[in-house]
Parts: C-alpha cells; sequence; structure tokens
C-alpha cells in the first residue's frame, strides 16, 4: 500500500511539474541565399485570453553575419483588425566559433492576448542583412 501511495505522489508531482512549465510556440522560416530582406508573416491562433505570454524574435546566424545590429518593425494585427506597428532593433553578437548559432531577444512580456483568433505578426527588417538564415517567433503558451 506504501509503495502505491509513493507511486502516485511522484505521479501528481511529475503532473504539476508539466503544468506549470511554459510551452513555446515556435515558427522559424528560412531567409533566401542567407540574406533577410524581405519581410516574414507569422500567425498566431490564440484561444486563451486570459494568459500572460512572452514574444520574442529568434534568429538563427552564421559566419556571413557582420552586422553590429538590425533595424526592424513588428507589426501586429489582431482578430478583430487592430494594428500596432513599432521598431524593434536586435543588437545580435558576432560568432565566437564557425557554427552556427540560435539567438532569441525577448520582444515583449506579460502579454495578453485578449481576443479569441488569429493573430498576424509581421516582422520587417529595414535594410537587408546578409549572414541571417532564418527568423522566427516564439509566443509562450
Amino acid at each position: 500500500m506504501c509503495r502505491l501511495v509513493k507511486i502516485f505522489c511522484t505521479l501528481v508531482a511529475l503532473l504539476a511539474v508539466a503544468c506549470a512549465t511554459p510551452q513555446r510556440s515556435v515558427e522559424m522560416h528560412d531567409t533566401e541565399h542567407c540574406v533577410w530582406s524581405e519581410y516574414e508573416d507569422f500567425y498566431y491562433d490564440n484561444s486563451d485570453t486570459l494568459t500572460q505570454r512572452e514574444i520574442s524574435v529568434v534568429v538563427r546566424y552564421g559566419k556571413g553575419y557582420v552586422a553590429d545590429s538590425v533595424a526592424l518593425s513588428i507589426m501586429c494585427v489582431s482578430p478583430d483588425s487592430m494594428v500596432m506597428e513599432e521598431p524593434f532593433v536586435l543588437r545580435i553578437p558576432h560568432l565566437a566559433d564557425m557554427r552556427p548559432e540560435v539567438q532569441n531577444f525577448p520582444y515583449r512580456r506579460g502579454v495578453v492576448l485578449g481576443t479569441k483568433g488569429r493573430y498576424l505578426f509581421r516582422i520587417r527588417p529595414h535594410d537587408a542583412v546578409e549572414g541571417i538564415s532564418s527568423v522566427g517567433l516564439a509566443i509562450s503558451e
């Protein structure tokens, strides 16, 4: 009986940890010829209008990246057609070795997506940037 209680408590603890760990929705788009020059659209289907989320821009880059920073614009269109656009700057560190690297840049913390439905996030660099092989958006769930 004692062994059964221990197994049950272990399962309950594992379930609590799994439910407490935030999940992330990450979508990545490859750039053409490792040059990021066009906007990238990311869609997020929201069903939870109460949870606070973190939104991050994710960049995969290689040895061809030589810029100091990347100026971009991030636009969000909510399901009820509200539009918000703002500038954002990525300060991407240069590589210490020759292997590609992925960097995560926090964009918004504690965001509540207050409307159910599909959100559009459009990320657009102001100028073409060499050495970036893919761009993505990560949203905690």
